[in-house]
């Protein structure tokens, strides 16, 4: 996994307050579902036999991070993180929008559940990432 998180990598611009800290939330609800440093990162490679497992356990490709959801689904025990420099767009625009922010709070769900089966505790969490999600938008 490319990791801004790891010695020699970074974000080579200046983020927001609000950003850094949707950023940071997010890769802490993440963390325990991966063992990267980085689980939001975009930037990760697997292997052929790797990507069978997760074939076998139903890959969602619609989920709006996929490294995340290929890491959990099929069973990655060893994640290496290796450093890269995350640069500002120097095209287009940002895809965080509510409705991602949404989306990416059921996709933790789904994949909570499918790691731990623990759905009594991902509700409330969920729950609260929603309220978050609101009250950043408002």
């Amino acid at each position: 996994v490319g990791s801004r998180n790891v010695g020699g990598g970074g974000v080579g611009f200046e983020w927001s307050l609000l950003r850094r800290a949707i950023s940071h939330g997010a890769t802490l609800l993440a963390v325990p579902l991966s063992g990267s440093s980085d689980p939001m990162s975009g930037f990760f490679c697997l292997s052929k036999e790797t990507l069978a497992r997760g074939a076998a356990a139903g890959i969602k490709t619609k989920g709006f991070k996929i490294g995340l959801e290929l890491m959990v689904r099929c069973r990655c025990t060893r994640v290496r993180d290796v450093p890269i420099t995350f640069r500002d767009r120097l095209a287009g625009e940002s895809k965080l929008t509510m409705r991602q922010n949404i989306e990416y709070v059921l996709q933790l769900a789904d994949l909570y559940v499918f790691k731990f089966g623990l759905l009594p505790l991902v509700l409330p969490l969920a729950a609260a990432l929603a309220a978050l999600a609101l009250a950043l938008a408002l």
